[in-house]
């Protein structure tokens, strides 16, 4: 939690809607302290905080009234701007607490942000405090609320946590831990080349040939596909081409997710196997589940798929094998 110098909040920007509350404002809410989540819902580490934000809320908000979360949604996918979308992660991840759907991203610009999460702590007269960039857990926010409450006229009479709360968001999508697989996003704003010795073109179909041999954390393509600024989209193609596939061998990780949809909205799958073989039913994810023999992923939204876990730290090789027409993948994700 990083102390800044105090200078007045910003209004909320270009906010397109809100869910669980009615429109909110900075001007609205002096006198209480505000922490601004400014998160999305396709990155880990804002998801990994949801169950602290929703912590201090439960905890302090009833001091008096004087503590409000807003969590203003902002966009990484442009998939993440549409509502329906937000709508449906808020119900996933079970988000009660104030949402400003950030669309156009300009509340989180006007806040300084470059990347997610970032939570802002304003005091009661509603001026920025505190600042924190990047995963925090909740003994890095409380003392900060505590401080301010305290300014604001409250007395919180509890202990301090000393430890985050459980919650499923944590168990599905794991904790990071040093060594871990890094997240890797397969889009050409954000990577230059797959492993395969070949050069593919933006936004044009190619054939991707496997060369067989892979190298730790780098994606591999198998297959016709369409390399587009935020993912691959699978082109489906001849019956005599290589079985398509999009695969990783990740050095390190508990948990394996992909954030993956579909190009027209509609329902779609994909199978998905490690190490060549269809999952074993202990690493099956939360998002998977055995049709005939082989472990297959129903993509109905897009959004951050668990595929697989295990206890300890493994290494594997995650093959993701389209089984509709419409599947496109977007990232590796890891836990």
């Amino acid at each position: 939690m990083q102390l800044i110098p105090a200078e007045p909040a910003p209004e909320f920007r270009a906010i397109s809607g809100w869910a669980n509350s009615q429109p909110l404002s900075i001007k609205a809410l002096k006198g209480k302290v505000v922490i601004l989540d400014c998160w999305t819902y396709t990155c880990i580490f804002c998801l990994r905080t949801i169950p602290v934000m929703r912590r201090l809320q439960e905890k302090y908000g009833g001091q008096h009234g004087l503590l409000q979360v807003v969590q203003a949604h902002s966009a990484e996918y442009h998939f993440a701007t549409d509502h329906a979308n937000i709508q449906r992660a808020l119900a996933r991840y079970n988000v009660t607490l104030p949402v400003a759907f950030d669309t156009q991203n300009r509340t989180w610009e006007a806040y300084g942000n470059m990347y997610w999460p970032k939570h802002v702590i304003i005091d009661h007269n509603g001026f920025v405090r505190y600042e924190h960039a990047g995963y925090g857990d909740i003994t890095e926010f409380e003392p900060a609320v505590v401080e301010l409450l305290e300014e604001a006229g409250s007395k919180p009479n509890v202990d301090l946590d000393k430890k985050n709360p459980e919650d499923e968001i944590l168990d599905t999508y794991g904790m990071h831990f040093a060594g871990m697989a890094p997240e890797t996003c397969v889009g050409y704003s954000r990577m230059r080349r797959f492993g395969n010795n070949q050069t593919f073109r933006p936004d044009q179909p190619d054939v991707a040939v496997d060369p067989g041999s892979h190298l730790d954390n780098i994606p591999y393509l198998r297959g016709k596909w369409i390399w587009r600024r935020e993912g691959v989209q699978f082109a489906p193609g001849s019956k005599k081409e290589a079985r398509p596939a999009i695969m990783m061998k990740y050095n390190s990780a508990k948990r394996v997710h992909g954030i993956m949809g579909t190009s027209d909205g509609l329902p779609g799958k994909a199978e998905v196997r490690l190490d060549g073989n269809p999952l074993a039913k202990e690493q099956l994810g939360r998002d998977v589940s055995m049709e005939n023999g082989a472990s297959v992923v129903n993509i109905e939204w897009p959004f951050m798929h668990n595929l697989a876990r295990t206890d300890k730290a493994e290494v594997h090789e995650i093959e993701i094998i389209p089984r509709s027409d419409n599947f496109v993948f977007y990232t590796f994700v890891f836990g």
